[in-house]
């Protein structure tokens, strides 16, 4: 281990403490993970850096995890690299130890009561879980490791998985879809004699996993099965026939079943693809659009304008927006906008703007500034994926009135849309992600 004391910082730490009350007097240290550790400068002798070589870390294997009557017990193996003075362990539900840096899991063993270890263990057990693991759940065993002057560094990672619990019998639901509609599903579901109730959810072909890793930490889920009982809202019981609405025509879906037996254990969980009806043709998309004459002064310096996007009957999908053509100009005013890099991206998904895919004609209000030169784009998609041409039209807004208030121009090269009723609904995802059951 090397020191070398940092003359200059020393110096400058000795002028603060001799200078005013106006002056700093507090050295902050800040992390990465968003926290600092505060000193009085008057109490720092110095500042220093040392040199550990090798990684700190204690590697950690998991041997073997059981349930029993006595509570969840857990047989790991940790290693220490010969850097490595001590470490903390702790065990949390994969979901949530993705979403976490190293960073975060230091900053999160520093705020818990965790035990130090020093010793390497080839097959150690570690019981007395806050809460009881639950069953066929992704968990991960980490560590932290901790150098000779206590400095948290490296972390290591272990992912088990716990078995299905005792299932009573063998719950399934058996799931047709009886009508594709361009926005709304109808599914028949048949229990088998196990299911006492289950739950029903749909998403987006895909879009599941990634709203179990969006929501499981911030919610508490551990499981997929614990989101889709919250999502659903309530179990079903019996054979019943459902229609779920305000989904997107020509869209795959994944609809969710989760089952439960006799005695309410989860079963197996289920997914069932489907696809709504798509609209249009297999003929070539094409936009047009319109400018509305109703530049609106919205009050506190706020103003919209309407763009209308209007799709042909080929069009199944299609994706709009407005730019302010100042921002794609060079200084002598001549054009450089890059309209490829705008094709490439309105035919990027955007799963979590709710406005992103339109269907049908679009009336979409923009908030915009007075006398300013816009460029509304639109491109649509056939019936089979196909993409047309670019749509634009560039259009000016009128001057503000003299007993307008004074306007802040806009920063932004595109334009935000003022959300319909329907986007600015409350829930737990956007609704074109996440779509709540109505029965039919």
């Amino acid at each position: 281990m090397t020191k070398k004391i940092l003359s200059t910082l020393a110096l400058s730490l000795a002028m603060l403490t001799a200078s005013a009350q106006s002056q700093p007097n507090r050295l902050i240290v800040h992390q990465k993970s968003g926290g600092f550790a505060s000193y009085r400068i008057s109490s720092v002798d110095s500042l220093s850096f040392y040199n550990v070589e090798g990684e700190v870390r204690a590697d950690v294997k998991v041997n073997k995890f059981n349930s029993g009557e006595t509570g969840d017990t857990l047989w790991v193996a940790v290693t220490k690299t010969p850097a490595c003075s001590k470490y903390r362990i702790d065990v949390l539900p994969s979901v949530r130890v993705k979403a976490y840096s190293d960073d975060v899991i230091a900053s999160y063993f520093n705020q818990q009561k965790a035990s130090d270890f020093y010793d390497d263990f080839t097959n150690a057990q570690l019981t007395g879980f806050s809460t009881k693991f639950e069953a066929d759940t992704k968990y991960t065993v980490f560590t932290l490791g901790y150098d000779q002057l206590g400095t948290p560094c490296e972390v290591s990672r272990a992912e088990i998985e716990t078995p299905v619990g005792d299932i009573v019998g063998n719950p399934h639901v058996d799931c047709t879809v009886t009508n594709a509609d361009y926005k709304a599903l109808t599914f028949s579901f048949k229990p088998n004699e196990d299911v006492s109730s289950y739950y029903i959810t749909i998403f987006p072909e895909g879009e599941g996993e990634k709203q179990f890793e969006q929501w499981g930490p911030m919610f508490g889920f551990a499981n997929m099965s614990a989101m889709i009982k919250q999502f659903s809202g309530y179990g079903y019981e019996g054979e019943m026939e459902h229609t779920i609405n305000g989904l997107n025509p020509g869209t795959d879906y994944d609809l969710y079943i989760l089952p439960l037996d006799a005695d309410g254990n989860n079963g197996k969980l289920q997914v069932t693809k489907c696809k709504t009806k798509a609209m249009g043709g297999e003929g070539k998309s094409v936009m047009t659009i319109t400018v509305k004459d109703d530049f609106t002064d919205q009050g506190d310096g706020v103003y919209t304008q309407t763009v209308v996007y209007t799709p042909n009957d080929q069009t199944n999908l299609h994706r709009d927006m407005v730019v302010d053509k100042a921002m794609f100009q060079d200084k002598n005013g001549s054009w450089k906008g890059d309209e490829s890099k705008i094709v490439e991206y309105l035919q990027t998904p955007n799963p979590m703007d709710p406005n992103w895919d339109q269907y049908g004609e679009d009336a979409a209000a923009w908030t915009v500034s007075p006398n300013t030169t816009y460029v509304a784009y639109s491109i649509g998609q056939n019936a089979k994926g196909e993409w047309g041409e670019l749509a634009k039209k560039e259009f000016t807004t009128p001057a503000a009135s003299a007993s307008a208030p004074a306007y802040a121009p806009a920063t932004s090269t595109v334009m935000k849309r003022i959300a319909p009723a329907q986007a600015k609904k409350p829930g737990m995802a956007p609704a074109k992600t996440f779509i709540q059951l109505q029965e039919k």
